[in-house]
């Protein structure tokens, strides 16, 4: 039904302006963004970071185990021990927002990273369209229903009428598909590993 009104508008433009056929592509966003090496490079980024958080979080837990064992020492109600109490009790709660905001730090770069990644993708995607002479590059389904050998099938009823449902793309021609070359324009963009 969408390819029928481009068409439909394509002729009728065609008609009063004299423009060429539109010329359409097909690229799966899904397999370059599983595929591409800024994906790799951001995932490492995130995991480093990661690591290097978790070994704080971990630090600061030893050091208030380490310091509960130091007031099991001490004298209940002492003076002492009401100041190392307090003491560990304000490291506990630094300990407790230090995970929370570190865990939503991550989330917030993670989802930042996977923005660029999709905006790095739409400019390769837009390289190559206009390198081949397409005008229109639609997003290949992937799902189980034309890509079984890919996607999982639908575990429940409800996951069957949505994939049915935003089903768009009914049936592309392979030669059309341009996400190979993008993918290899997309990786020469990104930075080389060291």
């Amino acid at each position: 039904m969408l390819l029928a009104g481009v068409f439909f508008i394509e002729n009728s433009i065609a008609k009063e302006k004299s423009l060429p056929p539109v010329r359409i592509a097909i690229v799966s966003v899904r397999e370059l963004f599983d595929n591409c090496s800024f994906k790799t490079l951001t995932e490492k980024e995130l995991s480093a970071e990661g690591e290097k958080r978790f070994a704080d979080i971990k630090r600061m837990d030893q050091e208030i185990e380490a310091d509960k064992n130091a007031i099991s020492k001490l004298k209940e109600n002492s003076p002492e021990y009401m100041a190392a109490l307090k003491t560990v009790m304000l490291k506990q709660s630094q300990l407790e927002a230090e995970k929370e905001f570190y865990q939503q730090d991550l989330t917030l770069k993670e989802m930042h990273g996977k923005e660029e990644i999709y905006r790095k993708i739409l400019e390769s995607i837009s390289e190559v369209a206009k390198e081949k002479g397409f005008n229109l590059v639609f997003n290949r389904d992937d799902n189980y229903l034309n890509q079984p050998e890919t996607s999982p099938a639908a575990q429940n009823p409800t996951d069957m009428i949505l994939t049915t449902k935003t089903h768009k793309l009914l049936y592309y021609d392979k030669q059309f598909d341009i996400t190979q070359d993008v993918l290899i324009t997309l990786n020469n963009k990104a930075p080389k590993s060291k």
